[in-house]
Order: structure tokens, then sequence, then C-alpha cells
């Protein structure tokens, strides 16, 4: 007895519908019949009782073929579907990207040029500031230095005077003249103790915080970092946005 849920169990000869074809070669008899179990076309004697097909499920040939036909044309549909999509996404999307790419590419490069163009117009005002600060700088100290000789000159006429005026009195004056000049001697001597010993200025120095500088030290350091790290881009852009955006 055939297994419950086998395919029909037809008579021998030929499927109903069947076209001459294919001869089975166990059998020799056209092979009108499919074995769904192992996937391949039998004959009526391979799908009856004593064939080896007997407990599978089989079906007729021409019903299994219409089926694969029914399956290629979905699947053409399908296909067919799915390249006018295709068609479509590269006629629309493709085609809509690649105008934007040049759209967003030109404002790209726009923006590029304006924010440099501030920066550096920025760097140029900053380059100039600090320049002027530094010539400042440079006319201050000069001028200290020059007020200073002009001080130092005059104190050492001073004291030369007051040393000559001293020696001619300890050279020419006898005792009594030189009591009777006493006082002079001490208002000499007060005067030169007035005049004191030079002494180190920080006024006579340069002072180079005039060139320190919130940008130009953020960008020395961006562009020193950037170019150690290979992120220069990256940190230029940190800068750019703090201070021009």
């Amino acid at each position: 007895m055939a297994a419950a849920g086998a395919g029909p169990q037809p008579e021998p000869g030929p499927a109903p519908g069947s076209e001459p074809g294919a001869l089975c070669p166990e059998h020799g008899q056209t092979l009108g019949w499919f074995c769904s179990s192992e996937r391949r076309p039998v004959c009526a004697a391979c799908a009856g009782p004593g064939g080896r097909c007997r407990e599978h499920r089989v079906r007729r040939a021409d019903e299994h073929a219409e089926k694969l036909r029914n399956k290629i044309v979905d699947q053409c549909e399908r296909l067919q579907l799915q390249s006018a999509g295709i068609t479509k996404y590269v006629a629309e999307v493709l085609l809509g990207k690649n105008q934007q790419a040049v759209s967003t590419a030109s404002a790209a490069r726009e923006l590029v040029i304006q924010r440099l163009s501030v920066v550096r117009s920025v760097c140029e005002s900053e380059e100039q500031r600090l320049l002027e600060q530094v010539h400042g700088e440079e006319e201050r100290a000069h001028q200290s230095i020059l007020t200073q000789r002009a001080h130092w000159a005059e104190a050492l006429q001073k004291l030369n005077t007051i040393r000559t005026s001293l020696v001619d009195m300890l050279t020419h004056l006898d005792d009594h003249e030189l009591i009777q000049k006493e006082q002079e001697i001490f208002e000499r001597t007060e005067e030169a103790e007035g005049i004191l010993d030079p002494q180190e200025s920080e006024k006579l120095n340069f002072n180079e915080k005039c060139t320190w500088s919130p940008l130009l030290t953020q960008l020395w350091a961006t562009a020193v970092l950037g170019s150690l790290s290979g992120t220069f881009h990256e940190l230029f852009h940190l800068v750019l946005v703090d201070h021009v955006v």
C-alpha cells in the first residue's frame, strides 16, 4: 500500500495529455510525470505500484511545466519592475544627487573662500596691530634709554663739577680758608650724595608681552599641533569656527 500523502498512482502508459518525448531509461516509457521528491521527470511505471517513486509525490509533467512557466512569468515581471525601479533611480535620484553634489560643492567652495577671506582679514589686522605694538614698545624702550643717558650725562657733569671744586679747595685753600668754606663743602657733599647710583630698570627693557595675542597663539598652536599629528585641517577648522562663525 502506498504511504499516506503519496502522489496519485497512475496507470502504466503515457500521462494524460502528454506528448511523445524523452523515454525512461529503465522502462522505456515516456517521461510524462514529475517526481517532487527526487526533482526529476519519471514515467508511469516509475510512479506506479512497483516503481521506485511509488511512495513519492508525483504530478503530471505538463502541470509541473505549467507551474514553472507561471513561476518564470512572475519572475520576469519582478525583474521588469526591478529594472524599472533601477532606471528610475538612475534617471531621477542619481541625476538629482549629481546636481546636488555640483551645487553643494560650489557652495562649499564659496564658503571656504569666504571663511578664509575673513580669517585672512583678521590675521592681517592682528598682524598690523601687533607690529604697531612692537614698534611702539621699541620706541618707548629707546626713549627711556635716551632719557637715562641724558640724566646720567647730567649727573656725571655735576659730579665732575663738584669733584673739581672740592679738589680745587683742597689744593689752594689754607686751613683758615678751608674752615670758612665748610658750609660750601657740606652743601657740595650733600649735593653729590643726592645723586644715586644707577639701578637696573625694567623700563629700559623691551617688553616681549607686547606680542601676545590670544588669536595668534591659538593659530600658532593649531598649526604646530596639526603638523605634528596630521590633523591640521580639523584643528584649523575648530579655530576657524571659534573665531569666525
